[in-house]
This record gives structure tokens, sequence and C-alpha cells, in this order.
């Protein structure tokens, strides 16, 4: 998460053992177990008796859990499966898992979105171009607080196989508490164009959440996020991404009605199979009227970095 500065971090250890579905004309049963250490887990764990208290808090290195579930293929129609257990959220386009990004660093998007889900999750192929997911869980990054405040999570996605284009629209809708109307909606519309070596993303975010506000009120965010990556041989890509984030009352950062600008640019370069060396150069700016940056210093900021991603197996 990249949120110091000026020393080296151990962002994420992933271990995981999985048993993958093929998913083809037989019933299947499989499933996933991942756990994490490093600095970014103390954002990725889960909210009740899961995995909040596995260590000690006192520093930022720490221990999540984000994915413990079973996975169920039943030949129905097209092929259904199902998740059931703790996993990641369908929300968003960048991943928890950082070897999976193209950049190291996240957007103020990703940061406001929901990471993990706890409950059930359906999938069904409709055709070869559309699919849907459906599932209900207990909230957005929540195991069991307040458990019985359910949410549904549900997405439609489409891929034109000749064009390289896929769209998708996902959502989640629930109350946070049980005991009170705080309904939290959060969607994600994500368009993808590839052509050739080229990458293209566009994203666009909501989010609402009653009573989230001292007064009662209803808090609201937004933003439009782009990527555009290159990959220019085998061993060498590189990319740029662009982001307006808007925190409309204040709610997700604290600093009062703010609109949050970030680009960043970067490389990805492969020497090995099993691994990548990513460096990164990104300019931060913010219209709060206070100071937001560089300890509540300045209102903008230049972010140097790079980072490695290493690729193991252990069996």
């Amino acid at each position: 998460m990249t949120d110091q500065s000026g020393k080296m971090n151990l962002y994420q250890l992933n271990l995981s053992i999985e048993k993958v579905l093929s998913k083809k004309s037989a019933w299947e049963i499989g499933g996933r177990i991942e756990t994490m250490f490093g600095t970014d887990t103390r954002y990725t764990q889960a909210t009740g008796h899961w995995d909040m208290n596995i260590m000690d808090k006192g520093n930022y290195y720490n221990m999540a859990i984000p994915q413990a579930y079973t996975e169920i293929y039943a030949p129905i129609g097209n092929g259904v499966s199902a998740k059931f257990g703790h996993f990641y959220t369908i929300i968003g386009y960048e991943s928890v898992p950082s070897s999976l990004n193209f950049f190291s660093s996240h957007t103020y998007s990703f940061k406001s979105s929901p990471f993990t889900t706890t409950g059930t999750l359906f999938n069904y192929p409709i055709n070869d171009e559309w699919v849907i997911n459906a599932g209900a869980i207990t909230g957005a990054d929540n195991f069991d607080r307040d458990f019985g405040a359910w949410s549904q999570m549900s997405s439609l996605s489409w891929t034109h196989p000749q064009t390289g284009t896929t769209a998708s629209f996902s959502i989640l809708t629930g109350d946070v508490y049980l005991l009170q109307k705080s309904q939290l909606v959060y969607y994600s519309a994500i368009l993808q164009q590839t052509l050739g070596d080229w990458h293209y993303v566009l994203q666009h975010d909501y989010g609402t959440q009653q009573n989230a506000l001292s007064n009662g009120q209803t808090a609201h965010w937004y933003s439009i996020v782009q990527y555009l990556d290159y990959q220019a041989t085998a061993d060498w890509g590189i990319g740029l991404r662009g982001e307006m984030f808007k925190d409309t009352e204040g709610y997700r950062y604290s600093n009062g009605p703010t609109t949050y600008y970030a680009i960043t640019g970067g490389l990805n370069w492969k020497p090995k199979s099993w691994l990548i060396i990513r460096p990164e150069v990104r300019y931060d700016w913010s219209t709060a009227h206070v100071n937001v940056f560089n300890n509540n210093q300045a209102n903008n900021q230049f972010l140097i970095g790079i980072d490695t991603v290493i690729s193991f197996n252990l069996l």
C-alpha cells in the first residue's frame, strides 16, 4: 500500500494452496487457502473473529488470511461454480495480490473499495461472451461483525473475442451495521480494450453509505481511472495511469470535501520468468483546504519507488 517512505518494506509474502477446478463435464470440488504477511496486511484483514488478532498490531507488520474457501462445480447448463467461505471481492480492476498489477502503488479508488468478502458467490457463463456472478456476503471487508447485516454482490461481464473488448459492471449493496440504517452501495464499471501489444482500461467507481457522517448524513464518493500499458518486448513493459477521486463529504480520507488527482508512470522488467522489477514515478495533488501529503506539510507530492516481485512454487 506504499504508506511508508525512505526504507525497505516487505509488502506481501503470500503463501497459498489450491485445488483448481477444471470446470469440464463432471461434478468437482476444490478450494483455496491463502495467507499473507507484510505491511499490506493491516489493510486486508476482515473485521470480526477472523484474522484481526493473529499477530500483535504494535508495528507495521501483521498477518492476514484473505482467502479460505471451498469451490464446487456443477455441470448444469453451461456449468455453475460456487464459492463458499472467505474470498476476494469482484469489485474493481486492481487486485490485492501485488503481482497481478502493473504498478506497485494503488489508486485512491482501490483503497476506498472492498478488498475481501465472506459468504457465497455463484458464477455462470451465459454463453461464450456473457458471464454473470451473484452472491450473498456479510459485507465489505467483514467476517462476522454485525452478523445478519447481509449484502448482495453481483456482476455482469461481456467479452468480444474478435475485437479484444471487455466490459463489466459489478455492484455491492447492503447494510454495514445490523441495528441502524447504514446501507452501502458500491459499484464499478470497467471497459478494457486490447490492440496488439497495447492494453487500455477505463474504470468508473461510485460509492455511497447511509449515516456515515457524524451528523447522520449520507457520504458519497466517485472516481475515474485510466490505464494504458504497452508490452514493448517479452521482457519490458511501460505503463501510464491517471486518476481523479472525488471525496464529496470527506468521509473516505478524512480531509474534508476534496478531489484527489494522481498520475503514475512505470516500467515492468521481467529478466526471469519468476522475477518482476517495477520502478515507478508518481505525482499526487488535491483540492483540500488543508495539507494532506508529506505528514500534512504539502498539498502535492512526488513519489519515486521500485519493488521486486518473486514468484515461487513450494511443490
